[in-house]
């Protein structure tokens, strides 16, 4: 990839896509996450993104409310959409929960959240919200106007929740949001087996789960990056599956960017009009700048296809 050119590979000689709209159709509205941290080192982001993209804050240990509602007004001021990242076991209690919501919403015009657990499972939760769902239950988010509720999808599985709960609690979700009319989605981890990712939507539609997806992708990294993150972020059928096969591996290692995954994404929604996949969500893993050029290039069409 050069500062104007980003380069697009097909994943195999079934999977070519030699017209470039299907791939700005499907990168245009793209997502992105940082952390409050990353966020600090960039000047505007403006400069990276195009205006109203949405970026995703992330909720880590040490986040803090103040920062968070802080980078949501400084995005908003720069063109950007903020979501930010809601993590119900980390929540001391509603009464601050109710605090804090009502800030993005009135100082950043929060309107949609990613409403998350959190993790930390081997501890009780630091309040008395144990899930996400109980958080959305408090009435908190729709009550301070955040009606756009986004939810994490599992397509490798969870650590400590079983396939077929994972399903009952998204349709719970699902459900849920209709009768309060309220916007419901989900957005994936980021993976390497498009083939798993086609399995688990169909596991959906199988289960009665029609919530739009996200689809996550790592960003520009290195392969150590990409596998450290991966154990980290429990993508582990996905990284079983690369380390196998050395030569995906390979090409994984030289493009540095998600481009075969894109590519198999795009024909699966030319191929399936039904599909659930609805638009892409990244992970820059520490490369914010060149994730950002690198999607951002692809949606101006200022990209070249190539076989393998």
């Amino acid at each position: 990839m050069t500062n104007n050119d980003a380069l697009i590979y097909a994943a195999d000689d079934s999977d070519r896509i030699f017209n470039k709209s299907p791939l700005q159709a499907l990168l245009s509205g793209f997502s992105i996450e940082i952390t409050i941290k990353e966020a600090a080192r960039i000047g505007n982001f403006s400069d990276h993104l195009p205006i109203g993209t949405e970026v995703y804050i992330v909720a880590t240990s040490s986040t803090k409310p103040n920062d968070v509602v802080d980078l949501a007004k400084r995005l908003r001021d720069e063109g950007m959409t903020p979501v930010p990242h809601i993590a119900a076991r980390a929540i001391p209690s509603v009464e601050i929960l109710d605090r804090w919501i009502r800030r993005l919403s009135v100082e950043a015009n929060v309107t949609a959240a990613l409403i998350i657990a959190g993790g930390n499972y081997d501890r009780p939760p630091v309040g008395t919200l144990a899930s996400s769902m109980a958080l959305v239950k408090s009435g908190v988010l729709e009550g301070n106007g955040i009606e756009d509720l986004r939810f994490a999808g599992h397509p490798e599985g969870h650590p400590v929740i079983s396939n077929h709960e994972l399903m009952e609690v998204l349709l719970e979700k699902q459900i849920y949001g209709e009768q309060k009319q309220l916007t419901t989605s989900l957005v994936t981890q980021f993976f390497f087996d498009f083939t798993a990712m086609a399995e688990w939507e169909r596991q959906l539609l199988r289960c009665g789960v029609h919530m739009p997806v996200r689809v996550g992708f790592h960003g520009v990294a290195s392969l150590a990056s990409l596998i450290r993150q991966a154990r980290y972020c429990g993508v582990g059928a996905s990284l079983g599956f690369l380390t196998k096969q050395p030569a995906k591996m390979f090409k994984t290692a030289a493009s540095t960017a998600p481009d075969q995954l894109i590519r198999s994404l795009a024909r699966h929604a030319v191929e399936f009009e039904q599909t659930l996949f609805t638009g892409c969500h990244f992970f820059p893993l520490g490369n914010f700048e060149k994730t950002a050029e690198w999607v951002s290039a692809i949606v101006r069409g200022d990209f070249e296809l190539h076989d393998n």
